[in-house]
């Protein structure tokens, strides 16, 4: 499955998908972030998806201990499993995955491994036209 690649001027992955969650669903540009261990939804995303982010509502979501590239321990909120379809008229399924939030200030939508080490390969390709390639 080939997913469209943007390149911004520092450098940096993007990639466009549709996220689901709860059956409400909103077109999200995730940070591709290999060294990143989860799926991360920000605050403007969940607002998108129709959740809450004042500190009594995220209170009530289960923790989630992670761990930063630093080794530092750090708590996250559980949102539970997000599903994630590629964009387009057809909307074809990529995975399912467990999504975070951080608990108390906005971040940035991350793509990490726990999208990644559901397929067998992963490639990228930065020139020309770009992209990423999940394998099953």
């Amino acid at each position: 499955m080939k997913i469209e690649l943007s390149v911004d001027p520092h450098d940096q992955w993007f990639v466009s998908v549709w996220v689901t969650l709860n059956q409400k669903s909103a077109p999200v540009t995730f940070k591709v972030d290999n060294g990143c261990n989860a799926l991360v939804l920000s605050h403007d995303t969940l607002k998108k998806l129709g959740i809450s982010t004042n500190v009594e509502n995220l209170d009530k979501l289960p923790n989630k201990i992670g761990k930063l590239a630093s080794g530092e321990k750090r708590t996250f909120k559980s949102l539970g499993s997000v599903s994630l379809f590629q964009p387009g008229k057809k909307q074809l399924r990529i995975c399912d995955a467990n999504a975070i939030c951080h608990a108390t200030h906005e971040t940035n939508d991350l793509m990490g491994t726990e999208v990644f080490k559901q397929f067998t390969d992963v490639h990228f390709r930065l020139i020309g036209n770009k992209y990423m390639e999940l394998l099953k």
